[in-house]
């Protein structure tokens, strides 16, 4: 009887430990925040003007900004853009206008949760969408 439980107890602390790994539930998801695959340097600008500059940009491990275009979708690979511009347009989303190198803009709209990640000299640089005035990303 004393065995049965024991080996009850040491079943449900398996499956207890084993629920996040199953789910998908990382810290990131199962992507680096820390290193993603490209580097790119730039320099962001928080809405009440004070400026960070940053290496190893990304959201959430991503090198990409996306969001919606009318009722499609749109990814833009930070290879293509020289930067970005935030405004407010409504409590859940923001609208990006997106400077393309090549001298065009596009605007979509991404979530006020959309959260990007920098390397800073002192460390881990993270800010959301909603509080992102601009970036501007470095040759």
């Amino acid at each position: 009887m004393h065995r049965r439980r024991l080996a009850a107890t040491a079943s449900l602390l398996l499956l207890v430990a084993a629920v996040p790994v199953l789910l998908g539930l990382g810290s990131t998801g199962g992507r680096d925040v820390i290193h993603p695959a490209v580097d790119f340097h730039a320099t962001l600008v928080d809405k009440d003007g004070v400026s960070v500059d940053v290496n190893r940009l990304n959201v959430g491990g991503e090198v990409q900004l996306e969001g919606d275009m009318g009722r499609g979708n749109l990814r833009i690979q930070f290879d293509n853009i020289a930067s970005v511009e935030f405004a407010a347009d409504s409590h859940d989303y923001s609208q990006a206008t997106v400077h393309l190198k090549n001298g065009e803009s596009v605007s979509i709209r991404v979530r006020n949760s959309l959260m990007l990640y920098g390397q800073t000299s002192v460390g881990i640089y993270q800010i959301r969408a909603r509080d992102l005035r601009s970036i501007t990303f470095k040759s």
